[in-house]
Formats: structure tokens, C-alpha cells, sequence
């Protein structure tokens, strides 16, 4: 298999702010980076835990899509079930029904990930910074044949985790995170000061980690589009035009997954960019996946 999708995926219960009401469709950050690979590529599986139920649920959907579902691996008798509020000011929180302990259990682990690092052509993880995870993942990388993008999940894009971040960053080969999430973590509003920060991140000089393989950033801006950034040159690309927006979620995690596709298919970073908004516009025309 080409392309690996280490994220959980689960059942999304989604509610919006105008009230009406998603129910019992394919989710988490996983399925929708999945979807962005899809798009361009079939060779891609996710590789995770799920509940004895996943099959019944999914199946289909997986069939349908010529998806493989060898990669998934039952955990528990339940899939993690996940019910997403949306507010009016475009905020939303998630809860995972049956909690915090079940939804990690289900989680993909390093030992199951190690032999993709090997063989695929490009994996993609969205994590925080636990060192649960990376103190084991970090040695498997060091002599990977797989480009590895790194999409941060929100909780660890703070100030106090900026160190840890900036060392997990230096180690994968693309880092994916959005505006909001950059300013959470360098405390400023501007974003020419983040592209810049960015910027010293990719400079193969620093000593600020020991080993620096970042090649490229991803930096998301929503409905503007996002700004690729590289050691040569900083590129904003737009949305997809016509594009008629009818769920928003997944959206960074699907141009993430379709960013990868294309890094790893020799593409420029604008043409990774314009594929990461293509794929995003595909999954935000419709409910769920």
C-alpha cells in the first residue's frame, strides 16, 4: 500500500449551529485524510484501531470506495463515537461518547505503524505531542523510506508545548497545521511574523534540533486558501472556486492528505497546495464523506 493513514476513525454525530443534524457517518481525521488521498490515488488504507461494529457500519462505504480495510484492527466492541457541536461563531468542541480512555485505546500505536515506514511511499499522522507516541515513533523514522506529514492536532498548539513541537516538526518531512492554531502557538496575530518563524524552522543551518528533515510547511487559512512555505520560496494558494460549503468538517484534514499525495508525486509546492484545496472542496460539499 502507497499511502498510510495513521489517525483513528470513528462514527461523527454532527451538529451545526442552525440546528439541523448529522447522524452515525464515517468520520474522525483519519477518514477525511483518507478521502483527500482518494481523490488521487487508491492505493491508501487506514492504519488503526476500531470496534468489532466498524465493519457492519462502514463496510460498504469502504467497498463502494475501493478502499482497503485490511489495515484496521479491532480493539474494543464499540468504535469510538464522536458528537461534533458547531456554534455560531464558527467554533465547534468535540466529545467522544464513551470517553477519553476508550477513544485512546482505539488509537493506532507506534508497533503497528513501524513496518509502513518501510514500505509505503507516505504516511500521514495526525497527533499531539504525546510522548507516548513519538519517544518510539521518532527512532522508527530515522532511516524511513516513507515521506511522514505531520498534522498537529490542536491541543498541543500552545506556547508551552512550542519546544516539543519544533522537534517533532524537524522529523517529519511536511508539517500541516492551520492559522489559528499557528497563532495559539507562537502568541502573535501577524502572520508575516509565523511565515517568518516558519521560515527559520526549514533552515537546514539551525541547531535548534538535532536533525532538521522539514522540507515543507502547510500552513492553512480556511476560506483564504493556505501559504506553502519552503526553504526557497513562499507560496499562497486560493480555495477551490465554486466550491458551495455544506459541512466544514474535515476540510484541513482532507487537503492534508492530498498534500502528501502530491509531495510524494514529485509535484510543486503550489501544485500540492492547489490539490490540498480540491480535495478539501470535495469534502466540504457534502455531509460527512
Amino acid at each position: 500500500m502507497d499511502y498510510i493513514i495513521a489517525s483513528t476513525v470513528v462514527t461523527d454525530e454532527i451538529r451545526f449551529a442552525d440546528k439541523k443534524t448529522v447522524v452515525k457517518k464515517a468520520g474522525g481525521a483519519g477518514i477525511y485524510a483518507l478521502c483527500g488521498i482518494r481523490l488521487w490515488c487508491s492505493s491508501v488504507m487506514p492504519v488503526t484501531g476500531v470496534g468489532r461494529d466498524y465493519g457492519e457500519l462502514f463496510g460498504d462505504w469502504y467497498q463502494k470506495n475501493h478502499i482497503s480495510m485490511e489495515g484496521l484492527i479491532e480493539k474494543d466492541e464499540k468504535t469510538p463515537y464522536n458528537i461534533i457541536q458547531y456554534f455560531e461563531d464558527g467554533e465547534r468542541s468535540e466529545t467522544a461518547l464513551y470517553g477519553a480512555d476508550h477513544y485512546r485505546k482505539i488509537e493506532v500505536t507506534p508497533n503497528e505503524l513501524e513496518p509502513y515506514f518501510q514500505t509505503a511511499k507516505g504516511i500521514y499522522i495526525f497527533k499531539n505531542t504525546s510522548p507516548d507516541f513519538w519517544e518510539q515513533v521518532l527512532p522508527m523514522m530515522e532511516k524511513r523510506k516513507a515521506a511522514v506529514l505531520w498534522e498537529i492536532a490542536s491541543d498541543s498548539t500552545c506556547p508551552e508545548c512550542l519546544d516539543e513541537v519544533r522537534q517533532i516538526a524537524g522529523s517529519v518531512d511536511i508539517f500541516s497545521i492551520n492559522l489559528t492554531e499557528a497563532r495559539n502557538l507562537f502568541g502573535t496575530e501577524c502572520l508575516d511574523e509565523i511565515i517568518g518563524t516558519f521560515r527559520e524552522w526549514l533552515d537546514s543551518s539551525s541547531h535548534s534540533v538535532r536533525q532538521n528533515h522539514l522540507q515543507m510547511i502547510f500552513l492553512r487559512r480556511g476560506s483564504k486558501g493556505a501559504v506553502m512555505i519552503t526553504q526557497e520560496e513562499t507560496v499562497y494558494v486560493p480555495t477551490a472556486d465554486g466550491a458551495y460549503v455544506v459541512d466544514p468538517t474535515g476540510g484541513g484534514n482532507s487537503s492534508s492528505g492530498a498534500v502528501l499525495y502530491g509531495w510524494c508525486s514529485g509535484h510543486t509546492p503550489e501544485e500540492c497546495g492547489l490539490m490540498g484545496s480540491i480535495s478539501a472542496a470535495m469534502c466540504l460539499e457534502q455531509y460527512g464523506v
